[in-house]
């Protein structure tokens, strides 16, 4: 009969440990969670960002336009489709092609010093 106060008294200390360490484990898993969630936060926001930022670099449009160019002594069309020429079109052929037909010229060597020729390029400036 004496031992069973301090059973009970021993009973109530493990008891109140047991109680401590759920209550410790319980914190730590909200502080896990909490944690998670803030990574989890930091990663979506990050990603949509560099979504974003990549999607509007990637997505500007291209306007064609056209400049005035007087031909200067010793020009081709070769030689003034490597100043004008944009990366929008598919080879430099293609853009003497453009350029004869819009300026009226039978072929690109029909050019001659003084001639005023109309010139295509692209931009992604609204003008």
């Amino acid at each position: 009969m004496y031992n069973e106060p301090r059973k009970y008294k021993q009973n109530k200390i493990i008891a109140r440990a047991r109680l401590r360490r759920r209550k410790e484990h319980y914190r730590n898993m909200f502080r896990f969670t909490f944690a998670l969630l803030i990574a989890m936060t930091i990663a979506t926001f990050t990603l949509s960002i560099r979504s974003f930022a990549y999607d509007r670099n990637e997505a500007l449009p291209s306007y064609k336009y056209y400049t005035s160019y007087t031909v200067q002594e010793g020009d081709s069309v070769s030689m003034i489709a490597g100043r004008y020429m944009t990366d929008d079109y598919a080879s430099v052929n293609k853009y003497i092609s453009e350029v004869t037909t819009i300026n009226h010229i039978a072929s690109a060597s029909d050019i001659y010093a003084g001639q005023k020729l109309i010139l295509p390029y692209y931009s992604t400036d609204i003008k």
